[in-house]
């Protein structure tokens, strides 16, 4: 069994992550080629006794005797917390009733200086992830019914806003819809994990933004899980960068002003635009995006919404390891002049779990 010792580093969804991992040696599976099946059984107890479950099933008719070198292998993935865990596993023979046993001790270790260390509190020590390993469902992880813990308190009211940037442009993933899955790899974790922020004095709201087409594709805006039913319709492959409509395609030169014109109009429709700067509510956005260099940025007017000292703009740029992309930066924060905007590097899970420790210290204080 595999997986002695985990390394206590965050996975892309800003947990831990350990493998159990069985092999059934080739010999013994063309010796049972004739049994009906095998049945492997793993039980996990943490320190405190609670069990956790799974199993794995191989059925032995289509095993071949020329397949005496191709060992079989068993695995289970899961999120887990630090800790000391025994894990066991059965292996069962159906036909003749043998069976055999195993266990092994499993150690996670912790995150090192973790600037965000209650956030798995009330979170389950052991988690098994789904059999399924592709598409949108698995990068989403909606098997997973875990809650981050992540409450922002702050001094007066907050109004929070999640934006995704789910733009499947041509020009940059060059229609593909492989690079636009790897885009979805960095931005779907980031986005439920910034949709699980708990606000207690105020409101959040989260929504899925196509800049090119100009519309909102996903909104959601009780606080609670992202409806993932509604959600997933718009991660279709029919709605990926394949798909280009015809307005798209009479605008070559792409503009990201509709980003611009969206957060206005939030700021417009939000409670409270009388009173004196630094006692109305704080009108806080995330924008989670790709580099924007592709796109053509018009020269405009600075924003006049009477908000930018009660607004503050965090932009999480996924940075791409594509050499042509260097980013944008500068020039999406010029379009958004005069409201406050951060550009926060997002390249790895640790970078992820720094940003959010970041906006929810900075607007608590605010």
């Amino acid at each position: 069994m595999a997986g002695n010792d985990v390394r206590g580093e965050p996975f892309v969804h800003q947990r831990l992550v350990a493998t159990i991992k069985i092999t059934v040696p080739s010999s013994e599976l063309v010796k049972r080629r004739h049994d009906e099946r095998l049945t492997l059984l793993v039980e996990v107890r943490n320190s405190a006794g609670e069990p956790f479950r799974n199993y794995g099933r191989l059925d032995l008719e289509n095993v071949k005797p020329e397949q005496k070198r191709s060992d079989a292998e068993f695995s289970w993935d899961a999120f887990v917390l630090p800790g000391q865990y025994q894990v066991d596993v059965a292996l069962w023979d159906k036909k003749s009733g043998e069976h055999n046993f195993l266990r092994r001790r499993l150690r996670v270790n912790a995150y090192k200086n973790d600037p965000l260390p209650a956030m798995w509190q009330g979170l389950d020590a052991f988690e098994f992830w789904s059999t399924k390993r592709d598409g949108p469902e698995f990068i989403f992880h909606s098997d997973i019914d875990g809650r981050l813990n992540l409450p922002l308190a702050a001094r007066r009211p907050v109004q929070l806003e999640v934006l995704l940037d789910l733009t499947p442009s041509a020009k940059l993933f060059r229609g593909n819809y492989a690079l636009y899955t790897e885009y979805l790899e960095s931005a779907l974790p980031l986005f439920k994990a910034f949709s699980q922020i708990k606000v207690a004095n105020g409101s959040s709201n989260v929504a899925a933004v196509d800049i090119v087409e100009r519309r909102i594709a996903f909104e959601q805006s009780d606080g609670k899980d992202l409806d993932w039913p509604s959600f997933s319709k718009v991660l279709s492959p029919q709605n990926g960068p394949g798909l280009v409509s015809v307005q798209a395609l009479k605008n070559r030169e792409q503009s990201p002003v509709y980003l611009r014109e969206e957060i206005v109009r939030r700021l417009s429709l939000a409670d409270g635009p009388a009173g004196t700067a630094g006692e109305r509510p704080l009108h806080a956005f995330v924008l989670i995006g790709g580099a924007m260099d592709l796109y053509l940025f018009p020269k405009l007017p600075e924003v006049e919404t009477g908000w930018d000292q009660d607004s503050v703009i965090y932009y999480l740029q996924l940075d791409s390891d594509q050499r042509e992309i260097t980013g944008a930066a500068s020039r999406v924060e010029k379009m958004l002049k005069p409201l406050k905007i951060h550009t926060i590097h997002v390249a790895t899970a640790g970078d992820a779990r720094r940003a959010l420790a970041r906006v929810l210290e900075e607007a608590g204080r605010f």
